[in-house]
């Protein structure tokens, strides 16, 4: 079976799809990620073929005033307005390069496509194109229809309340400029006939429905109880460390010289004022009493104050790093929270986003963290009381490792690579 994994975004995005599409390698299929250029060195790493995109968009978290909108993104004012429609503008212009490579990764043609939430409505037009099934592989529960969870609203709202599917639109969201480009994308390039409903990512060219992979466990995501049968929730897509990764020797005598220490990292979140960032997180965590290893990541943190008490690392694989410490200090991303959960570990979270924040609630309420703080109402002394919290707190330790049985007696690669066999099989016999 030969398949091509589409994702786009940051590395916490991207780093389940490349998880799938080594384990469909290992499975004895041939799968390519489709992703941002810069992650080119990221696949290789695991022997995975690789097709690049446009990384104009992960470019532009590194411009100051793309930072300041991130650290503000739930306040609002007519300057923060004027230029979300600046960037917005700005996108639209770039988009028939994102088109272009789309396609051009498809030249080879494959058997079956994976595909994110951010390709949703393209990858349906090439799949409908080579004639192959597509299915759609997300970490939110709220892109599919239901009772339990508001579709298709905004990925900070997944666990509201308040839940009205009665103007549920799954492109309401897209720009009409978008729309036009998509349709004569569709139309001069694909030369697919025009078709009622083309962007609707829900169903397929024959009317069929889309299948659904949830990357998340059941467990942490309760799944809806009306969620038909084509939608597949059976747990999160770690990624192992790559096979020829080798902890430095640093790395390893720190972690051998005392007690477990607590990590810190922001990952691919990008601070406005990273050595800010990392004079907080310095005091708060020896304030707290512990030992920390630092991760630095794409700019979250900058640390300049070096000590024995902390380490500090680039990068290093959380699935070898987090079973070796006692607390894990991050943004609230989906695929650093989950190999936490994994892990058995407790978590302090600190979002920059309210995206993130509502993942910081949810972890609250499961019971395995305190109540988020966002960045910029973070302290040291407010950090230091919530670690302590997390580290002592008998209630969130034992939570967090039922949670870390549950999670580690999961197959969620496993799971998936057996449904997208059966799409793949089915649609050869539907032929």
């Amino acid at each position: 079976m030969k398949a091509l994994v589409y994702c786009h975004g940051s590395r916490g995005d991207v780093q389940p799809y490349l998880a799938l599409a080594h384990a469909l390698n290992r499975a004895g299929h041939s799968a390519t990620l489709v992703a941002p250029r810069l992650f080119a060195p990221f696949a290789a790493a695991y022997d995975v073929e690789f097709a690049g995109l446009d990384d104009w968009s992960l470019t532009l978290w590194h411009r100051p005033e793309v930072r300041k909108l991130r650290w503000t993104s739930d306040r609002r004012t007519p300057e923060t307005e004027r230029q979300r429609a600046a960037l917005k503008q700005e996108a639209v212009d770039r988009y028939p390069i994102i088109l272009k490579d789309m396609w051009e990764a498809a030249a080879d043609g494959a058997d079956i496509i994976i595909h994110s939430q951010a390709s949703r409505e393209q990858i349906a037009q090439i799949a409908e194109k080579l004639g192959i099934p597509n299915v759609f592989a997300v970490l939110y529960p709220n892109f599919v229809v239901s009772r339990r969870y508001p579709a298709f609203g905004r990925l900070s709202d997944v666990f509201s309340d308040q839940v009205d599917e009665s103007g549920a639109d799954p492109y309401s969201y897209i720009p009409p400029q978008l729309i036009t480009m998509i349709e004569h994308w569709r139309s001069e390039t694909l030369g697919l006939p025009p078709r009622d409903g083309f962007l609707d990512f829900r169903y397929r060219a024959d009317g069929s429905a889309t299948p659904v992979l949830h990357i998340f466990s059941p467990h942490v995501i309760t799944p809806a109880a009306d969620w038909p049968d084509t939608v597949h929730t059976a747990g999160f897509w770690h990624l192992p460390a790559a096979p020829d990764w080798q902890p430095p020797a640093e790395l390893v005598r720190f972690l051998e010289a005392g007690e477990k220490p607590v990590f810190v990292g922001f990952g691919s979140t990008l601070s406005p004022d990273p050595q800010a960032t990392a004079r907080i997180v310095l005091e708060g965590v020896r304030a707290s009493g512990q030992r920390a290893v630092v991760v630095e990541g794409w700019g979250g943190i900058q640390v300049t104050d070096y000590a024995d008490d902390i380490l500090t690392v680039k990068d290093v694989p959380y699935a070898w790093l987090l079973p070796r410490v006692r607390a894990v200090v991050h943004a609230g991303g989906p695929g650093t929270y989950n190999d936490a959960l994994r892990a058995g570990i407790p978590q302090v979270i600190c979002p920059f986003e309210t995206n993130q924040r509502m993942w910081g609630e949810h972890l609250n309420r499961l019971g395995v963290a305190p109540p988020p703080v966002m960045q910029r109402d973070l302290t040291p002394e407010g950090l230091a009381a919530d670690i302590r919290h997390a580290v002592t707190d008998p209630g969130i330790a034992a939570v967090a490792a039922r949670f870390g049985a549950l999670l580690g007696a999961e197959d969620g690669l496993g799971a998936a690579v057996r449904v997208l066999e059966k799409v793949h099989a089915e649609g050869v016999r539907g032929r």
